[in-house]
């Protein structure tokens, strides 16, 4: 048993990865959407969350990457300001406010039009490779469109209802959470691409998480500031919920979720590691009918299984891509203490 886990991680260890960074971000949706219908401001734990993974990044890069990392220069600094303002001043911001106005799932369903735009950004900017005509192709370019498939027959056709909810009253979308959604969505594909482009140029991913957080709760801090009353700092109890979902989003969220999301673009390319965000949509669909006990309607199912069948199917061609040009990784110079 303990060589098949070996195995398992050796040969599948940024799927496997991957894997637990969108369960660990569903059940971050959820308790956020928990906390936030008490009347709590996103912005401030939007904060509070950064601060603890800044805190957290800084000191794993400054034990495992000592005496390792390549020396800084005002250039990198200036990328990790931009990424850090990409990834958590509009991405992580936006995406929380969003939770406010919309469901977790119907966030997730819409978050899975990141891997499509990222892909059809990686092919602009010749990241990825696609030859229409073979098979590899065609399944990453079938992939995509089956997930979107699934995703819009989530959002468009609910379906007979399986299971009642145990609620009366539901969180419905509205035109503020969606318009928060699409420019969220567009910062975090846009942030996809230039971390992989980053991580090349400064391959220390710990220092490079812990800079880009660093420089991020800083942006969202100021702006923090301006936005909600001083007396909005001040957090509620409601039976340690909200000290829950602060330190679960700061530590395995915006803390080592960012670290192996960069390490897994790095190794694997923006495309995928983008092609997970499918799963959030099953994590947050299965945690919402479990735990808030949610209605669950037939159409949420099948689109479940639409995205699932086109991750796989582009997963397949990126697969059949990596064995075309002979190699396991893209990358094997990567510093990754933690994973390796």
């Amino acid at each position: 048993m303990r060589a098949m886990l070996v195995f398992i991680w050796g040969n599948y260890k940024p799927h496997l990865v991957m894997v637990m960074t969108k369960f660990c971000l569903a059940v971050s949706s959820i308790l956020l959407q928990s906390i936030l219908s008490t009347g709590i401001s996103a912005l401030v734990v939007v904060v509070y969350e950064h601060m603890i993974s800044a805190c957290i990044l800084s000191a794993l890069a400054f034990f495992f990457e000592k005496g390792t990392r390549p020396p800084f220069s005002f250039q990198i600094l200036c990328y990790s300001f931009f990424l850090g303002f990409l990834l958590i001043t509009v991405f992580q911001m936006l995406r929380t406010l969003s939770l406010q106005y919309i469901e977790a799932t119907y966030q997730s369903v819409a978050l899975n039009l990141m891997a499509a735009i990222v892909f059809v950004l990686a092919l602009i900017f010749r990241q990825e490779d696609l030859q229409f005509c073979t098979i590899r192709g065609q399944a990453k370019m079938w992939g995509v469109g089956v997930s979107a498939a699934g995703a819009l027959t989530m959002v468009l056709w609910a379906g007979p209802t399986l299971f009642e909810s145990a609620f009366t009253a539901s969180k419905s979308s509205s035109i503020i959470g969606e318009s928060m959604l699409v420019v969220s969505i567009l910062a975090g594909a846009i942030w996809n691409l230039l971390v992989g482009l980053m991580s090349k140029k400064y391959p220390a991913v710990l220092s490079l998480s812990a800079m880009m957080c660093f420089f991020g709760t800083i942006q969202a801090g100021i702006i923090t500031l301006f936005l909600v009353t001083p007396s909005s700092w001040k957090l509620k109890w409601e039976g340690g919920l909200v000290l829950i979902a602060i330190l679960w989003e700061g530590i395995m969220v915006t803390g080592l979720s960012y670290y192996a999301h960069v390490w897994c673009v790095h190794k694997k390319g923006p495309v995928f590691a983008a092609a997970f965000q499918p799963l959030l949509i099953v994590y947050t669909f299965l945690l919402e009918a479990t735990v808030l006990r949610e209605a669950t309607h037939l159409g949420r199912v099948i689109g479940a299984v639409l995205v699932v069948l086109g991750l796989y199917m582009l997963l397949w061609g990126k697969a059949k891509d990596t064995e075309k040009q002979g190699l396991l990784e893209t990358d094997e110079t990567i510093n990754s203490p933690l994973l390796d």
